[in-house]
């Protein structure tokens, strides 16, 4: 009895500690035309005081009308970002956290200068205010407090006259923001070899390419018959310093007998070590090799023998299952080649967010931490700091559109990342994998061009693959590989290296 008097007369005397110690509203809120939508992934969103927090937009509570930019592919796997939300519309997580904590805010949005962002939680709000336009991962100036428990992270725009598009909201504890640095700087690879690469040579031909006439060759024939030696024998005659090599592109055909693979998918590996081969023949003349890989979301099959749930709504348990699968692919992958992988170029980087990035990152980097990694962001900012470069789609080298500092990214929404392109040479697309495809001649490019391309590549420490259609049987566009051939006499690369 005397307890429950002492009690109530504390909570008398101090309201606001009685406030405090009740659990916070987490119902949905009222948007502007009704109730919010229900959350999806996961329902409190856990918080990790550890780690990076991703409150990912288009898994938000959110009002009636906010559009979202997507999904694509199989199983809706591509979900990019939420598109013209104004203020009088708003999006909320319901997220859970074990304690107090102060945290520093990220947003990767895409707005213009002077646009005002509220973030509002029950023990406290943060108002933002942009300073660039577009795509940007902008930082708050104040950190915002969550308390521990279950509660509800609330964000609109200020401002009638202001729209935002949104992809993600990321909360980092800062009583572990140092611990994280640190971490973050121990990930990193060796970036010095892509500095003082100049070009180098992606191709996307695999199980799914055709031959210059006919049909292809039924799976696993590409991986078995590929010729290794005479492919490697052209990339030093166009003086690659490394290759680009499509492990998987429009077809999940992985040319390498990855039993983590088989163990899901057992007609989709090669019992020969393609990949193996020609990161073996490439060591010989001191070429490089990239691997760049495609998960496969664009055949529902590949999907669900990883994990998928076969539904449009992805659920968090199943997203857990493929992400364990995808790591074990590529922990074996990746002790395999060990120091032969120099790196790996993970594509759709819109359906990896959001995870672990840490975790998953070691998984890449099994075998040789100095291995750089990147995933594709597409147009929008980098999807955590975790990775090594920029992926740079579509980005020719043909003049530095960025601002850098010996190699890496000083602004904007790739800052922190060392600079590298990618870009489609003659086309008309990234690989062959329809029949009658006719290559075409290289759009725009000249020996000169080439040669003054690469000169300033090595000056300013960054790099480019240049893309270049490959038919089934290795055959290279003849216009493509004589002016890459002239390029590299010029420059002395490769083949024509002085010794």
């Amino acid at each position: 009895m005397t307890r429950t008097i002492i009690w109530c007369f504390i909570c008398g005397l101090f309201p606001v500690a009685g406030m405090l110690a009740q659990k916070a509203d987490t119902r949905p809120s009222k948007g502007g035309n009704g109730s919010l939508t229900e959350q999806k992934l996961q329902d409190p969103l856990q918080v990790d005081p550890r780690t990076i927090n991703e409150l990912c937009a288009v898994n938000a509570r959110r009002s009636p009308g906010i559009k979202e930019f997507g999904p694509q592919s199989s199983l809706n796997a591509k979900r990019f970002w939420l598109v013209g939300l104004t203020n009088d519309k708003l999006i909320e997580w319901h997220v859970k956290a074990p304690a107090f904590g102060s945290y520093e805010v990220d947003f990767l949005i895409n707005c213009k200068p002077g646009t005002q962002i509220k973030l509002a939680g029950a023990t406290g709000n943060v108002v933002f205010t942009a300073t660039e336009q577009g795509w940007q991962r902008a930082k708050a100036k104040s950190p915002f407090s969550l308390p521990g428990g279950e509660s509800v992270v609330r964000l609109s725009v200020v401002n009638a006259k202001d729209t935002i598009d949104i992809k993600s909201v990321e909360l980092i504890n800062l009583a572990e923001k140092k611990s994280l640095e640190k971490r973050i700087q121990a990930f990193k690879g060796d970036a010095e070899w892509m500095k003082d690469a100049g070009y180098g040579i992606m191709t996307q031909v695999g199980g799914w390419a055709y031959p210059s006439k006919g049909d292809k060759k039924p799976w696993p024939g590409f991986a078995e018959n590929f010729d290794v030696k005479a492919f490697v024998d052209k990339m030093r005659d166009m003086g690659a310093s490394y290759i680009v090599w499509s492990a998987t592109w429009s077809d999940y055909l992985f040319p390498a007998p990855i039993k983590a693979i088989e163990e899901v998918l057992p007609a989709r590996v090669s019992k020969r070590d393609l990949i193996g081969e020609l990161i073996k023949e490439c060591r010989k003349y001191n070429i490089r090799v990239m691997l760049y890989y495609h998960l496969g979301h664009d055949h529902k099959e590949v999907l669900l023998a990883k994990g998928w749930k076969d539904s449009p709504h992805e659920e968090y348990r199943s997203r857990q299952v493929w992400l364990e699968r995808e790591m074990k692919i590529f922990t074996e992958m990746g002790n395999r080649y060990g120091t032969g992988l120099d790196a790996i170029f993970l594509d759709d980087g819109c359906v990896w967010y959001p995870a672990d990035f840490e975790k998953l990152g070691a998984a890449l980097k099994a075998g040789n931490p100095k291995r750089l990694i990147c995933y594709n962001p597409w147009i929008g900012p980098n999807i955590t700091p975790f990775q090594d470069f920029y992926c740079g789609e579509g980005f020719d080298g043909q003049q530095t559109k960025y601002k850098i500092s010996d190699g890496t990214i000083t602004e904007g929404p790739q800052k922190g990342l060392q600079l590298f392109g990618n870009f489609i040479f003659d086309g008309p697309d990234w690989g062959i994998n329809k029949p009658g495809v006719t290559i075409q001649p290289p759009n725009n490019w000249t020996t000169d061009k080439l040669v003054a391309m690469t000169q300033r590549l090595q000056k300013e420490r960054y790099s480019v693959a240049i893309n270049l259609l490959v038919y089934e049987d290795g055959t290279i566009g003849e216009q493509s590989y004589q002016l890459l051939k002239e390029a590299a006499i010029k420059l002395k690369r490769g083949k024509w290296a002085v010794k």
